[in-house]
């Protein structure tokens, strides 16, 4: 874990997803379930930054496999991460 979160730092993405309840659950410190932490923006602080990182958790394929009613939410979770894409587009660029 120490790892990831230098070279997420190190990386500085404008944005980041988290495919799963396990990168969730380590990164963000919840202890909730994926099926509740899914589709909710979160902001993930790490040292070496200036700023959070927006984060969408949101399912993982292996579970969307498993489960193909659960596509719906995971649908929903892309659509929110295209709305913010869209709507910080021009503030990405800049940097």
């Amino acid at each position: 874990l120490p790892f990831l979160k230098r070279h997420i730092a190190l990386a500085g993405p404008k944005l980041l997803v988290l495919l799963g309840g396990v990168p969730a659950r380590g990164l963000l410190g919840a202890r909730e379930g994926i099926t509740r932490l899914r589709g909710r923006w979160r902001e993930l602080e790490l040292p070496g930054l200036d700023a959070p990182i927006p984060t969408l958790p949101t399912l993982h394929p292996a579970y969307l496999l498993r489960n193909p009613g659960a596509k719906r939410d995971a649908w929903s979770d892309l659509l929110a991460l295209r709305r913010r894409l869209d709507s910080t587009a021009p503030q990405m660029r800049q940097n």
